[in-house]
């Protein structure tokens, strides 16, 4: 375990590292920003990794767009340009990220979130917004036991074996590193009754209606 959070430390450090020389490497001029819809619904104070993944690999791939990056909140996107882009590059880009309900920003609110961008600092390229999933299957595989323990009694190293299990299928699930269907009810009868697993499906249900937006979030905090 202490191994496991040392990498997880250094694996992270190396991702802000990252994230600061290339807001140093850029300049202004060479950056444009997006407001976007991608805050995760199950964990609104995160953006949504696996919404956010296909979309950034996407722009990277295309000409003239040197890295695609998500801020931590979910509500922006920053592309940083070639030296060598063109108008018309640039123009396609903005056209194919309107398709994903994206809009430039201008003024203002576009210096500041570039000044942001520019600091390093909550920002996530490519498919780094995996560190978002996994925080997002973190948050979920603690909800659900929570609703579970509301319900049933469950000894304290159940509980925990429990989120465990959970989080670590969750997070395999939203990185796209399952390697084939991983159903959470399966998961849980290792720890789990079967008058227990009922309720379990019943929490899993009101999740589902969390993150299609049909039931708010509870209050975490």
């Amino acid at each position: 375990m202490k191994t496991h959070l040392v990498l997880m430390n250094a694996f992270l450090f190396a991702s802000l590292a990252s994230a600061a020389e290339s807001a140093a490497a850029a300049t202004a001029d060479r950056v444009s920003v997006f407001k976007v819809p991608l805050v995760c619904p199950a964990a609104p104070k995160i953006g949504c990794g696996s919404a956010a993944k296909p979309i950034l690999l996407d722009l990277e791939r295309q000409p003239g767009v040197l890295e695609a990056w998500l801020n931590r909140a979910g509500t922006i996107i920053s592309v940083v340009w070639k030296p060598e882009s063109n108008a018309n590059a640039r123009r396609n880009v903005v056209s194919e990220l309107k398709e994903d309900h994206a809009m430039e920003m201008q003024g203002k609110s576009r210096d500041e979130a570039v000044k942001d961008f520019l600091s390093g600092k909550g920002w996530y390229r490519g498919a780094d917004v995996d560190r978002l999933s996994e925080e997002e299957a973190d948050i979920i595989a603690a909800r659900l036991v929570r609703w579970v323990q509301a319900k049933t009694p469950l000894a304290k190293d159940k509980a925990e074996g429990l989120q465990h299990a959970f989080a670590d299928t969750l997070r395999k699930d939203l990185t796209g590193k399952s390697v084939g269907p991983n159903h959470l009810e399966d998961v849980a009868r290792a720890y789990l009754d079967q008058e227990q697993i009922k309720i379990l499906k019943q929490a899993i249900k009101d999740e589902v209606a969390i993150e299609n937006g049909v039931r708010p979030v509870p209050n975490e905090n």
